[in-house]
């Protein structure tokens, strides 16, 4: 029973502030221009000042862990030329080959993966989380524009895709963060309770805009293709990653992490990069929409399954 309580403890809250998202939606407190406008600021300022004060809190040399990253980055490459494989077998399309595999491999591990690790390890898990973010989510914009180029026609731009890695703001943050570990710069003590503040709020006020981007009148009629995503996001890939990472060894934030890599919702960006590169929106935002309040039920089973086994 403790286990059971320990998972609803993890994913309650994240339930409950998507539905407050939902209901300051329904009740007309927030438009979707402005719904926009916020999460710009959440991801250009929120959210890269919570990856600068996870690492520059962090004692990167304990965090950095290869085998975990090498394992992360070699189960996302797989998933997706599996992934590729089928999709290209059951969908003619080339615009619904593109969306769907992005919306098959590409998790919101941003989003999801802080909040989870912090609610199950409290600050220990936060260094092992944010290094894992700063190398994954390059990975997955990279491999993001791989896919919809070449299903559009087009050739990757390799020059800009690097540039665009650059410039993203949670790599900025991050590379802020690491520089700053380093160098061992001490902050004053109230611009590290600033810090800490923002880095605490972020994660709750993320979770509540997605409540209010929720729209269920922009899941389309295209069900067949949005379900196979769903069940290859939520179900497939959690059900042959996560025996694989226990056996390998993989225990406590690493797990978690990877678990949420595995087994979180559609990335929210999956549907801005969609329409900027003429792949399929409504499957990308179909996706996002459904597998995000799914998720909900989805993880807390992951999580009491590995929980029970006693792998973290």
């Amino acid at each position: 029973m403790g286990n059971v309580q320990i998972c609803i403890n993890t994913v309650l809250p994240m339930f409950i502030y998507i539905l407050i998202g939902v209901v300051i939606k329904r009740t007309g407190m927030m438009t979707d221009a402005e719904n926009k406008r916020f999460n710009k600021v959440l991801f250009t300022f929120f959210y890269p000042v919570l990856m600068f004060n996870n690492i520059f809190k962090a004692d990167l040399a304990a965090a950095v862990d290869l085998r975990l990253i090498i394992f992360a980055l070699a189960f996302i490459t797989v998933t997706v030329a599996v992934t590729w494989a089928v999709v290209v077998r059951i969908e003619s399309r080339n615009s619904a080959r593109g969306a769907m595999i992005q919306a098959i491999y590409r998790s919101n591990f941003v989003l999801m993966g802080i909040m989870v690790v912090q609610s199950i390890f409290g600050d220990a898990g936060l260094p092992v989380v944010t290094m894992l973010i700063t190398i994954v989510i390059p990975f997955f914009n990279i491999i993001a524009v791989i896919v919809l180029e070449y299903f559009r026609g087009g050739k990757p731009d390799m020059k800009n895709m690097l540039i665009n890695t650059i410039r993203n703001p949670l790599i900025i943050g991050a590379i802020a963060g690491a520089i700053c570990s380093v160098i061992h710069l001490s902050l004053p003590y109230p611009v590290e309770t600033v810090l800490d503040g923002i880095a605490a709020a972020a994660p709750t006020v993320a979770m509540i805009m997605l409540g209010v981007s929720f729209d269920p009148s922009a899941i389309t009629a295209k069900r067949r293709d949005i379900m196979i995503c769903l069940i290859g996001r939520l179900a497939v890939i959690p059900m042959i990653g996560l025996p694989l990472a226990a056996v390998l060894g993989f225990r406590g934030p690493a797990f978690v992490s990877l678990l949420i890599i595995m087994a979180s919702p559609t990335a929210v960006s999956t549907y801005p990069m969609a329409v900027s590169l003429d792949s399929d929106a409504e499957i990308a935002g179909s996706a996002i929409m459904l597998s995000t309040p799914v998720s909900c039920i989805t993880l807390f089973v992951w999580l009491l399954i590995f929980k029970n086994l006693g792998i973290y």
